[in-house]
């Protein structure tokens, strides 16, 4: 009886053994949202001296960013990040370029660190593993706002349906998520301290800032210049977002006082008091005047150019004929916020300004930093680009060209 017990107990040992491998050789089967199973997914999309970038690594990212690309893509409007044409193949293209290259850029980061002897304090490594828990703890609140949408009477339990799911179709389970964040953090934070370490090892001299500001404006400014370049920043300074001035003036463009009013009575005998001999300025610094702008440049007079103006193309036609000192009185035709016909009158005075590139003497106190991290930038541009060139980075293909986020 005892030997009958031993034989059904080691067969259902054996028959469970079974189960078990048979399940488990199911979930390496199963394919994820992707269309991979385990072993697909743990292919090597890229190695940084032998460390794996695996395939589920760069889909999942690529994946993220491909459906939340509309809202990349406002942002990028505005100048921040690059637009994606969805569209577009070559655009598609850069974007999967882009999407590997910074997987390829953390494991750069981490072993970079390591070659220079850089480490993280204790402050630092905390600092890491929250940002990997804050991470997750943002992405189920994301996912719980969505569910409050979609079954607000069950939204909490629907909630952990929904994070399941997506977990699943990743390809990877909650563990993996934060591991991977943290992966990252570890990464950006390595990257600050690399650049830390070459921007003092680089140790910029304030001669250098002089020598390199005529070949930074060029750069930067006077090459790059497009039609209405100048004024979008000329009201970024006005508005206090910057306190840089826009460094180029180009050769076209003439110097003006302007005052703004909208009651024409009012601008016609402001315009005879100016003439009679009374103080332009005292008018220009009054509350009457509307030229908001104009004002928060205080005595700084506002340029402009025949395509880069504030102002209507009219007022630099009409004020471009006139001698420094005169004085016009220009209507300009517009419309109000609700459409509807305005008129307003601009008071200008022509006045005296130098074109071309602004002194450095002039901006000094405002530019130095700049030029300081464009030579720091460059110092460590370089020393990334000598790592990279002696680093083992190989990207197989086949893997990289396999996945397609339209599909």
């Amino acid at each position: 009886m005892k030997r009958q017990t031993k034989k059904i107990i080691l067969i259902s040992a054996a028959a469970l053994a079974v189960i078990v491998l048979v399940a488990g050789l199911v979930m390496l089967l199963q394919k994820d949202a992707f269309g991979d199973n385990y072993f697909a997914r743990n292919k090597a999309v890229a190695t940084v001296n032998g460390a794996k970038i695996t395939k589920n690594e760069y889909t999942a990212s690529l994946s993220n960013y491909y459906n939340n690309i509309d809202y990349y893509n406002m942002y990028a409007s505005y100048g921040y990040g690059t637009y994606y044409d969805k569209s577009s193949e070559a655009d598609m293209m850069k974007l999967k370029n882009e999407i590997l290259n910074n997987l390829i850029d953390n494991e750069v980061y981490i072993q970079m660190a390591k070659d220079l002897g850089i480490t993280l304090t204790d402050e630092e490594k905390t600092e890491v593993a929250q940002s990997a828990k804050d991470d997750l703890a943002n992405l189920k609140e994301q996912i719980l706002e969505s569910a409050k949408s979609s079954a607000p009477q069950t939204a909490e339990s629907y909630a952990v349906t929904m994070l399941a799911n997506y977990f699943s179709n990743l390809g990877i389970n909650q563990s993996t998520y934060l591991k991977r964040s943290q992966h990252a953090a570890l990464a950006e934070k390595y990257a600050s301290k690399i650049q830390e370490y070459y921007a003092a090892e680089r140790n910029v001299s304030e001669e250098e800032l002089k020598d390199v500001y005529a070949e930074y404006v060029k750069e930067y400014y006077q090459d790059g210049y497009t039609d209405g370049a100048y004024s979008q920043n000329e009201s970024y300074v006005a508005a206090g977002y910057t306190n840089v001035p826009y460094l180029y003036i180009p050769e076209d463009f003439i110097f003006v006082r302007v005052i703004q009013m909208s009651d024409e009575e009012k601008a016609k005998e402001t315009l005879e008091k100016i003439q009679a001999g009374e103080d332009f300025e005292t008018f220009f610094a009054s509350d009457d005047n509307e030229n908001t702008d104009g004002k928060a440049l205080a005595d700084k007079p506002q340029a402009i150019g025949a395509k880069d103006s504030a102002f209507d193309d009219e007022i630099y036609k009409q004020v471009g004929v006139t001698a420094i000192g005169d004085v016009t009185m220009i209507p300009v035709e517009g419309t109000d916020a609700e459409g509807k016909a305005v008129t307003t009158y601009h008071i200008v005075k022509r006045v005296q300004g130098n074109t071309g590139v602004v002194p450095y003497e002039e901006v000094k106190d405002v530019i130095d930093s700049s030029l300081r991290s464009h030579l720091e930038n460059e110092y460590y541009s370089a020393q990334m680009d000598a790592w990279r060139e002696k680093a083992s980075i190989e990207i197989d293909e086949d893997v990289f060209q396999s996945f397609d986020p339209a599909a």
